[in-house]
């Protein structure tokens, strides 16, 4: 990614788990507003599934990259338009998972 905004400074150029970590890591901390999450996390990790099957260091850390991920999938920018609002996750949520996802990653 060649963002030249210098908050990704330090953001791995090479696509792979790395950059999620990064991005999790970076948005948990507060350095990274909760939106480039929801606009990054995705696409990053279907660039890296199309050059095959990722490499996680852990069956640990797949899992809590999973988890932040499928926190997404249910993301919404206003749950209480859809129509089933209690199925729908917040910028809240999402956030929530990212902090316990990055505080575990670092544990590893």
């Amino acid at each position: 990614m060649a963002d030249p905004d210098p908050r990704y400074a330090t953001f791995p150029t090479e696509v792979g788990i790395p950059q999620l970590r990064w991005l999790i890591e970076h948005v948990a901390d507060g350095h990274l507003p909760v939106e480039e999450l929801v606009r990054q996390l995705r696409p990053i990790h279907e660039a890296i599934e199309r050059q095959g099957r990722p490499k996680y260091t852990s069956k640990e850390e797949a899992r809590l990259i999973w988890d932040v991920l499928w926190a997404l999938e249910f993301y919404s920018p206003n749950p209480s338009k859809e129509e089933n609002p209690h199925e729908w996750h917040g910028v809240d949520v999402v956030l929530a998972e990212a902090q316990r996802a990055a505080k575990r990653l670092k544990e590893l």
